[in-house]
């Protein structure tokens, strides 16, 4: 019985010293900062997107979806679907490698974006044609 009692005794006093480390100042775990919680990511959203194409402006449905641990995405205009591949998503930003059919041609280049105030902006960078700026919102359907 008395060697039961000290063995309780014994728990019950690690129990207590292990709280007592625990709730010392300075061993909470580490809060998200009040950016990171703002920062909005462009994946898993339908963006309705503005594109400033040289002589004219296209509009357009931006798409960037998580499938597993893969990233999958295209941008759909009048002219047609352009697919995006080598999708690297870091926070509210993005970048990707878009191929583009128009007009009999094909252009290769990169796409990039930024996420804020749940806004999108960004650039195409084209083969042969450069940057071409464009924005847009969350689409509503």
């Amino acid at each position: 019985m008395k060697r039961t009692s000290i063995l309780i005794f014994a728990i019950l006093v690690s129990m207590l010293s292990i709280i007592s480390v625990s709730a010392q100042p300075g061993s909470e775990p580490a809060k998200p900062k009040a950016d990171d919680a703002k920062k909005e990511s462009p994946v898993g959203v339908k963006w309705e997107v503005m594109i400033a194409a040289p002589g004219q402006d296209y509009a357009g449905i931006l798409k960037i979806e998580r499938s597993g641990d893969k990233l999958t995405g295209s941008v759909t205009t009048e002219l047609g679907e352009a697919p995006l591949s080598g999708i690297k998503v870091d926070g509210d930003s993005f970048t990707s490698i878009i191929s583009v059919s128009a007009q009999g041609q094909s252009f290769e280049g990169t796409m990039s974006g930024k996420v804020k105030d749940g806004k999108i902006t960004g650039e195409l960078i084209l083969s042969g044609l450069g940057s071409i700026p464009y924005t847009g919102g969350k689409s509503r359907q």
